[in-house]
């Protein structure tokens, strides 16, 4: 089996994808399918990968296109998004010029206008609406298209038919056909606005520094090639500050790697001669001599983006509800209509059952189905995004409110990325002194104790990979690291090791600090809950959620904040992929996190979140992003999301209420009550309406 991935341009809303995706898996050679309106994407299994041609050909069949890449992609949704505004403005001015006309002023010039600004408003401003309906009938598809373009065409057809004096009515029903494509443009509009809010986080995919690898050749040359054409066995060269680029082996060297992609701690890892080394890792000092042990394009950190892309096909509950019962919904309205033309032509004449099939098309356009979804997901994300949360996938919104636990990442989720100093017994000149010595270093143990403060130094220093730095000043000389780096230097540690074991409780990472072979003392430094981290796991048990931890940090370490947070459970030394799976094990899951070895996870979850500081490849992948480190705006997530699944059903229970009230009576079957197309075009538009003004009271959460 082989694997299809393609960006497809043109889908309006879910159930574009539904049915590429049911036409795809009837074709030949097609195992299955998955297409995702949300990410503009389709991943096909194929028996053979000569199948690409029909697959390409069916969708663009269907209506659809195929794009090259992540970039028109882009340029496509703001071309598309331009348009649309300009055929909804268009529209509102057409369609209030006719309202006028009709409204105020009676004679033949008025009806001429009527017919003349109609013509250009529907079939160029709803173009779209008639061209996808086409296509939808011709492949046998029936969906919201279809019920618009049905429902425009059958008053414009029977105003014009007036128009030329066929029909003896006096009135004309112009405006009720531009209303039905005002409103369905203001869903689309609205829809497409919070698509192209949210492709702002989307649009790049970490860069990490990979994309040139200097190669040592037979011949003892460098040679500089890009990083996709490393292959297994090339030897590369990589130096402090560069990124690996190319799972490997080392062959020289040593150096402190940053690995915070592959197990989430911001500590680094000493990497030595025998050792294996990870593409994506980034060299914090020293320098590498790595034999690579696969291409760069099979390397840990592209299976890991190759996670991110296979977790992400997961589609709203809500957001196709509509669609999926629209599907039905089109078709029974049809029939119905049709039914009613042939009632009424018996009963009475042509011209009464041309009104009433015409008010049951009308009535029945779901411009309120189209607005209840998104319209109050945009003005949930505008109420988050004034609450510091910036909402990439609105789908997300609806979901949340279904979940059954939360699961966390442990460091820069619940406890700070950045160490901090807890306690020391150094004197006050003996400890400015070490912090002047740490700024040597880019460790973050170093970083701790100098604060990025420029410090001049008038002596030499040079940072032993592993262990510490050795510094030497006038006659003097010191040492800074850890227990057994002091040690191998003939440096007793007896008193300073009593202070840190006085504070055992606190689990924390010892410094200690000598001068001339005399231990002065040390500092012991920890990471500290982020603001908020205690408060929320208690809301969190109110709510009867369960709590998890998955961490890649000791088991030690995850224990005790584990124990001091009362999480109901935690998982300790977890890799990125074991990390997928474990969310994939949790029903309804919300996973927070904010490292690269999360992205996969955070994809895969059925709710993520992550940080504005967060890794560029988990703000990709998190549904939600928080801009505060303070924890507790998780909370009020939840109360929103609650909030918007609920505005969400009254608006789809209204737009089906009020379609099955009205439909009886526009078909005229209901006594002493009639509904005109004029007055049936009024109605659906109170509809839509009231479905705007439930919306709003997003606005107050």
């Amino acid at each position: 089996m082989e694997e299809l991935r393609l960006k497809i341009g043109k889908m309006t809303c879910v159930n574009c994808s539904n049915a590429i995706e049911r036409a795809c898996k009837k074709l030949d050679g097609v195992e299955d399918a998955s297409v995702s309106y949300v990410n503009s994407s389709g991943v096909f299994l194929l028996k053979d990968m000569q199948k690409r041609k029909d697959i390409i050909a069916k969708i663009e069949n269907l209506g659809f296109e195929i794009l090259e890449d992540e970039q028109s992609l882009i340029e496509y949704k703001i071309k598309k998004h331009l348009q649309l505004r300009k055929n909804l403005l268009l529209s509102v001015v057409l369609g209030t010029i006719i309202m006028y006309f009709e409204m105020f002023v009676k004679n033949s010039f008025s009806q001429n206008i009527q017919m003349l600004l109609s013509v250009f408003g529907i079939f160029y401003c709803g173009r779209d609406f008639f061209f996808h309906a086409f296509l939808g009938i011709k492949n046998k598809h029936l969906d919201m298209n279809t019920l618009v373009a049905l429902g425009t065409l059958s008053a414009f057809v029977y105003s014009f038919l007036v128009y030329l004096g066929i029909f003896n009515a006096k009135d004309l029903y112009f405006s009720g056909a531009m209303m039905i494509i005002i409103f369905v443009l203001l869903g689309r509009y609205f829809e497409s606005k919070a698509k192209l809010k949210a492709q702002k986080y989307q649009d790049a995919l970490e860069k990490i520094d990979t994309k040139k690898a200097r190669i040592l050749l037979e011949n003892e040359e460098i040679k500089e090639i890009p990083s996709s054409f490393v292959k297994s066995s090339d030897v590369l060269l990589v130096k402090e500050g560069e990124s690996i680029i190319v799972d490997g082996l080392v062959l020289k060297g040593s150096a402190e790697l940053d690995m915070s992609f592959l197990n989430g701690e911001f500590l680094p890892v000493l990497k030595q001669e025998g050792d294996e080394v990870q593409a994506g890792s980034i060299v914090l000092n020293g320098a590498l001599k790595i034999k690579a042990s696969k291409k760069a394009m099979d390397s840990t950190l592209e299976q890991i983006k190759n996670l991110v892309f296979q977790a992400s096909k997961m589609k709203s509950p809500l957001a196709d509800l509509a669609d999926q019962i629209s599907k039905y919904f089109v078709a029974s309205i049809i029939v119905f209509a049709f039914l009613v033309f042939i009632f009424w032509f018996i009963k009475a004449d042509l011209n009464a059952s041309f009104l009433h099939a015409c008010a049951v098309l009308l009535i029945s356009c779901p411009c309120a189905l189209g607005l209840a979804t998104p319209l109050a997901l945009v003005v949930a994300s505008s109420s988050a995004a004034r609450n510091f949360v910036l909402v990439k996938n609105l789908s997300a919104l609806e979901r949340l409110a279904l979940i059954k636990c939360v699961v966390f990442d442990k460091t820069g989720t619940l406890t700070k990325a950045k160490l901090s100093i807890l306690k020391h017994n150094l004197t006050k000149d003996d400890f400015d002194k070490l912090c002047q010595i740490e700024s040597l270093s880019s460790h973050p143990i170093a970083q701790a104790l100098h604060q990025n403060k420029a410090f001049k130094l008038e002596g030499e220093g040079r940072v032993i990979v592993g262990c510490g730095i050795k510094y030497k000043e006038n006659n003097d000389a010191y040492w800074v690291g850890n227990a057994q780096f002091l040690h191998e230097n003939a440096i007793k540690t007896q008193e300073t090791d009593a202070f840190f074991d006085s504070l055992k409780k606190y689990e924390g990472i010892r410094v200690y600090f000598a001068k001339n072979k005399e231990c002065l003392g040390g500092v012991l430094l920890n990471s500290t809950f982020k603001k908020g981290a205690k408060e929320l796991i208690c809301k969190l048990k109110d709510e009867k959620l369960k709590t998890f931890i998955l961490s890649g940090d000791h088991e030690k370490n995850v224990e005790k904040i584990a124990q001091k947070l009362q999480v109901d459970g935690f998982y300790s030394q977890v890799k990125s992929e074991d990390k997928l799976q474990r969310i994939k094990s949790y029903q309804n899951a919300l996973f927070v996190g904010d490292g690269i070895n999360d992205a996969a996870a955070l994809g895969a979850a059925f709710v993520s979140m992550s940080f504005s500081k967060a890794n560029e490849l988990a703000k990709k992948t998190g549904d939600f992003i928080l801009l505060k480190e303070d924890l507790k705006t998780i909370f009020f997530c939840f109360k929103l999301a609650k909030k918007t699944r609920q505005i969400i059903k009254m608006n789809l229970f209204w737009a089906f209420a009020y379609n099955t009230l009205c439909i009886p009576i526009a078909a005229g079957f209901v006594p002493f009550i009639s509904l005109s197309p004029p007055v049936a075009a009024l109605a659906m538009g109170l509809s839509s309406f009231s479905v705007v003004l439930n919306s709003l009271r997003l606005k107050r959460v």
